[in-house]
């Protein structure tokens, strides 16, 4: 029998309570529960961010708070691993809406035993690998990702740029580690970029959970999370489920993003050494461009968008202003 909106919002409640002594057995359950309904998932979103606006008001919820704006960083031992912090950056909104949200990105353990190996392709090169599970991994270009013989439901993606087809099991989720963060799957197909101490979780089919042992950040179809490790924040916000992934067929996708980071994309598809002026690297650029796997072609285009002027330099190509 199906339950009425308020013991939905009570059972979500409870799960959020209780999420920093649950065992693994818990944890399968809390992710059945979640895709037992999409209510279910819609309410802990709601509920997860109703915590965050009283994080912000002690005098109503007493726990410990950092203001939005000290940009909270990476904290370590038993102390920071303890503290759950929530700091409201936006609008009463669910997650799967456009938001931003700036909190503390807690450490999610170690990787375990077992037996690792190093799946690596090299910029300009991609790679399809298929894992015992049924799970199947389209590389891009320079990515390095690690695997486990003994536990194929684990991946870690050290660098680069990677889209999974998750074949879903509900008793044994498909676990992506990234640094100290960790994505989970609901049934999915993702998209997770690392380039330094960014992470970008794309998602174009089902649902997963961003850190999900931590403050379990539900991501549905067409959601999208950025997190930096080095400020300690992240920003929720859309994609359209038609991008995702797009390095696939050789092209990039930026929406508001700085222009610089056309450097790595470009590093990856092509195996082109892009050099960006500082005065053009910040510039906000948006906009979707199939590379044709030329350099004298993809950089003199890329150029034009942004009315600059290229050269080509020795191994390097180079942006500048006019």
């Amino acid at each position: 029998m199906a339950l009425d909106a308020e013991t939905i919002v009570d059972r979500a409640i409870d799960w959020h309570m209780r999420q920093a002594d649950m065992d693994d057995t818990d944890w399968h359950a809390f992710v059945a529960w979640l895709e037992e309904d999409p209510a279910h998932a819609q309410a802990f979103d709601a509920v997860a961010l109703d915590m965050a606006v009283l994080a912000d008001q002690p005098e109503l919820y007493p726990v410990a708070t950092t203001p939005v704006a000290e940009q909270p960083r990476l904290q370590e031992g038993p102390a920071a691993r303890s503290r759950r912090i929530w700091a409201w950056a936006g609008g009463g909104v669910a997650v799967a809406a456009a938001a931003s949200l700036a909190l503390a990105l807690l450490p999610t353990g170690s990787t375990g035993g077992g037996a690792p190996y190093a799946v690596e392709t090299k910029p300009g090169e991609q790679r399809d690998i298929a894992l015992a599970d049924g799970t199947r991994i389209e590389l891009n270009g320079a990515t390095r990702l690690l695997l486990d013989r003994s536990n194929p439901r684990v991946a870690t993606l050290e660098a680069g740029e990677a889209t999974f087809h998750v074949r879903h099991d509900r008793q044994n989720p498909f676990t992506v580690r990234s640094g100290k963060l960790t994505v989970q799957d609901l049934g999915t197909v993702f998209n997770v970029a690392r380039d330094g101490a960014r992470l970008e979780v794309q998602v174009a089919e089902g649902s997963v959970l961003f850190q999900p042992k931590r403050d379990a950040v539900t991501l549905n179809a067409g959601a999208a999370i950025t997190a930096r490790e080095d400020l300690g924040q992240i920003a929720v916000g859309r994609v359209d489920v038609a991008k995702v992934g797009v390095w696939r067929d050789r092209a990039m996708s930026f929406s508001g993003e700085p222009f610089g980071r056309v450097s790595t994309a470009i590093r990856r598809i092509d195996g082109v050494t892009l050099i960006v002026d500082s005065d053009l690297s910040q510039r906000s650029f948006t906009g979707m461009v199939r590379l044709s796997g030329k350099a004298e072609q993809d950089v003199p285009h890329l150029a034009a968008l942004v009315g600059a002027k290229w050269h080509h330099d020795g191994d390097r190509w180079v942006i500048s202003p006019r």
